[in-house]
């Protein structure tokens, strides 16, 4: 647990370092400069303001992507994502007996609610992020280049995918560990890897939300 702790903690971490200092380079600004202009951006994240500004921009994404009674799609799969997020890592940081209670309950609930969102999702917009010959191609020379930069629109259909690959993952390692169809010892291992699926679901959700959602510096 103490592993998964520290990977949790360094992966959160540097992916928001990361994201942050993207953003704070476009600005052109001294590396220096990169404290201040970080707290200056953390306390906007709490004004009345900012939080208008960004249910506008969901809004709006939402309508354009999921319009009419699909958006209930979107606002399951939003609302099931961090639910299981932050009531699973909660535990596994804090709590060393784990889940249990009303919060278990809830987060099988939650479960159910992700499972039939991420379905709905890849069936209602799954063909919307389908790779393209040139994408394909970019996969096929695997240059350095790309990994460092690679395009904004390939980029969001790879995070589309790998959040719906381990959400799947997610779904049969949570039935795995509760059915009786494995061995205590599988089921632990299930465990681990429903753990980690978790992290990296995080992870990738915090991605797709900085480069969908977050409106970048104009040049």
């Amino acid at each position: 647990m103490a592993v998964f702790i520290v990977i949790a903690a360094v992966s959160i971490l540097a992916v928001l370092f990361r994201r942050t200092y993207l953003r704070f380079a476009e600005g052109g600004l001294p590396a220096k400069a990169y404290g201040a202009w970080l707290r200056g951006r953390a306390k906007t994240v709490f004004t009345k303001g900012s939080w208008k500004k960004a249910k506008s921009v969901f809004s709006a994404w939402t309508r354009d992507h999921y319009p009419g009674r699909l958006k209930w799609i979107f606002i399951g799969l939003g609302a099931s994502v961090a639910y299981l997020a932050a009531s699973g890592l909660f535990f596994a940081v804090f709590i060393p007996r784990g889940m249990f209670g009303y919060p278990l309950l809830a987060h099988v609930v939650a479960g159910g609610l992700f499972a039939l969102s991420l379905a709905a999702a890849l069936l209602w917009r799954g063909r919307a992020y389908r790779f393209d010959k040139e994408e394909e191609a970019l996969f096929e020379r695997f240059t350095r280049p790309f990994f460092k930069n690679p395009p904004q629109p390939l980029l969001r259909k790879i995070l589309f995918w790998g959040l719906a690959f381990f959400g799947i993952v997610e779904i049969f390692t949570a039935l795995g560990s509760m059915l009786p169809l494995f061995t205590f010892e599988a089921q632990q291992v299930m465990i681990v890897v429903h753990r980690y699926g978790a992290l990296a679901i995080v992870l990738t959700a915090v991605l797709f939300i900085d480069i969908t959602f977050v409106p970048r510096r104009r040049p």
